[in-house]
């Protein structure tokens, strides 16, 4: 379809031979003069046939009135105001249905802003009117001149939000087919069938961001895990309730819950009521067994056993002052005196006989002078024969005084134990080469005499030693692994003389090619074979010391432990964690290097 207009009527030819027939005519005066009414009718109806022209070039159906200068031209009688009226009208309705078909937008810019262009396709479009610029352009001073110029539209989606929408546009309804939007809600389909037109898409309003309450998913989480806690809970008492056999018994309980009926008489008060029940009390107190022989109630009183309290229990004791030995030496005099005077004091007062004199054959004639004097041999005799008495009572007493062997042994295990209740201690010990036996006998027996628990573990590496007992004991046993026992120096040979060193040489060599020799003694012991072990490295030290809350063992016993396994099996998984210690500690002379 192109762009050019259909061929227009020459209506400019008709009106000029209209104009030279009417000059004609008037010259001649033969034609007939037309009246200003049939005029201006004419006119309006060249008016409306060219508008009828144009709309007819864009799809519309030509209808083409014959026009008045034809009719002139061609001599006819002008038409009647009737039909006149009946074509204005005509025109009018076509003008009416033209404009309907023209661009809505052409309507809003008649209203408001400036005067379109000229319509039609292409290059002659007109512009849309938002691309307009309405507006005033406000001063613009020499800051703002090299600036770049802002766009007459939204750029972006938060420009296009906060700039003001338009006011709404009246259109006229437009004949145009409704087309399913698949873009669109069912409502505004729903309108687009009503109206007849879509419009322009609705906005998309984005949501306003919203911060959560502090606080609020946590609240929510333990919400979540009560309810977890309590179904885990009810589910529980199900199971247990449906393996006992009693889902039942609780479901009749929830159902009929009562309370018992009080009794008749309370239990203290039935040895006192002859028929059990409170309505004796009636009778009056003489038929209650309140004064009868056989009556709970005597006139005596019976005081509660006194039960020490928890807090009694926990008192700390006070220490003793410790004094030195010149300081218990004066103590003891003091008292000594004190008791000897108080004796004497009782003496004077008559309270006690006095104590025979202490004859003894140094003072013998001091205190026996005519006695002594008269018969020498008989006083001498009875003198001896006190002595040996006073000797014999002194003995006696001292015997008797004297503990047996198990009240001395239960004497022992009694401060042993008194001692295990002040707190248990355990102590490590690593050493590195346990096998001489008198070094050995010395540990294992020492450990059982403190009433010490434990165990000494033999394994090729080293020896791993750990007890547990009282702290005063544990003490006794650090003294002697790190400072009694020499570590370095074997026991003495008990066949000969300690002190003395053999060296034994065989002339003829081994097939190794090297010598035995041995020095015994209390020397270090240097073997060259590999059957004895020498001790010059050998070593003890304490790799840990704490307190502990309980035993870990009965007794103090020995195990050989060749693997690491083993040794941690007779630990057991409390105290495996001490094997690894102990073995991967080193003296700190050593880690220097």
């Amino acid at each position: 379809m192109s762009s050019k207009r259909p061929h227009e009527p020459d209506t400019a030819s008709s009106s000029k031979k209209f104009k030279s027939d009417s000059n004609s005519a008037n010259g001649s005066s033969s034609a007939p003069s037309i009246s200003s009414d049939a005029l201006i009718a004419q006119k309006k109806a060249e008016i409306m046939a060219r508008i009828a022209t144009i709309n007819a070039g864009r799809g519309g159906t030509l209808n083409i009135p014959t026009t008045s200068s034809a009719r002139v031209a061609q001599n006819m009688p002008a038409p009647q105001a009737d039909d006149v009226a009946r074509r204005v009208e005509e025109a009018k309705r076509k003008v009416a249905e033209a404009q309907s078909r023209a661009n809505p937008y052409l309507q809003q810019a008649k209203k408001g802003g400036p005067e379109p262009g000229p319509t039609g396709a292409g290059l002659k479009m007109a512009a849309h009117p938002l691309l307009l610029d309405v507006s005033t352009p406000a001063p613009q001073s020499k800051k703002d001149r090299y600036k770049p110029m802002q766009p007459k539209f939204a750029s972006i989606k938060a420009n296009a939000r906060n700039a003001p929408t338009p006011p709404p546009v009246a259109v006229a309804p437009m004949p145009i087919e409704a087309r399913a939007n698949p873009y669109s809600t069912a409502a505004a389909s729903a309108s687009v069938k009503e109206s007849g037109f879509e419009g322009a898409p609705k906005e998309k309003i984005g949501k306003s961001f919203r911060f959560n309450q502090k606080g609020k998913y946590i609240a929510m989480g333990n919400q979540l895990r009560q309810e977890a806690k309590l179904e885990e809970l009810k589910q529980r008492i199900a199971e247990s309730a449906k393996k006992a056999g009693l889902d039942n018994e609780f479901e009749v309980a929830e159902k009929n819950v009562r309370r018992e009926a009080p009794p008749a008489a309370e239990w203290w008060d039935v040895s006192l009521l002859p028929h059990k029940t409170y309505d004796d009390l009636v009778m009056g107190m003489s038929t209650l067994n309140v004064r009868n022989p056989d009556s709970p109630i005597t006139i005596y009183v019976q005081h509660p056993i006194p039960i020490p309290g928890n807090a009694d229990k926990d008192k700390v004791a006070l220490k003793p002052l410790m004094l030195t030995k010149k300081e218990q030496k004066k103590m003891r005099k003091q008292r000594r005196q004190a008791e000897l005077q108080d004796k004497r004091d009782k003496i004077k007062m008559g309270l006690i006989p006095p104590d025979p004199p202490k004859v003894r054959l140094a003072n013998l004639m001091k205190v026996l002078t005519s006695d002594a004097v008269q018969d020498p041999t008989k006083v001498e005799a009875r003198v001896r024969r006190e002595v040996t008495m006073r000797k014999h009572q002194h003995e006696k007493m001292n015997s008797e005084r004297k503990l047996t062997d198990e009240q001395r042994r239960e004497k022992i295990e009694n401060k042993k134990l008194e001692e295990e209740r002040k707190g248990l201690v355990a102590a490590l010990f690593k050493i590195k080469i346990l096998s001489d036996k008198s070094q050995d006998y010395k540990v294992r027996i020492t450990a059982k005499e403190l009433n010490l628990t434990g165990v000494c573990i033999y394994n090729p590496s080293f020896a791993f030693v750990y007890v547990e007992g009282g702290q005063r004991f544990i003490k006794k046993y650090k003294r002697l692994l790190l400072q009694r026992i020499r570590w370095t120096e074997p026991a003495r040979s008990r066949e000969g003389d300690g002190g003395d060193i053999d060296l034994d040489f065989d002339s003829d060599k081994e097939e190794g090619g090297e010598a035995a020799s041995t020095i015994k003694g209390k020397g270090k012991e240097v073997v060259t074979d590999s059957g004895i072990v020498s001790l010059e490295d050998n070593r003890c030290d304490l790799i840990w010391e704490g307190e502990i809350a309980d035993r870990a063992f009965r007794t103090f016993k020995p195990r050989t432990c060749p693997t690491d396994t083993t040794a941690k099996e007779v630990l057991g998984e409390k105290l495996a964690g001490y094997w690894d210690l102990a073995k991967n500690w080193k003296p700190s002379e050593d880690e220097l290097f």
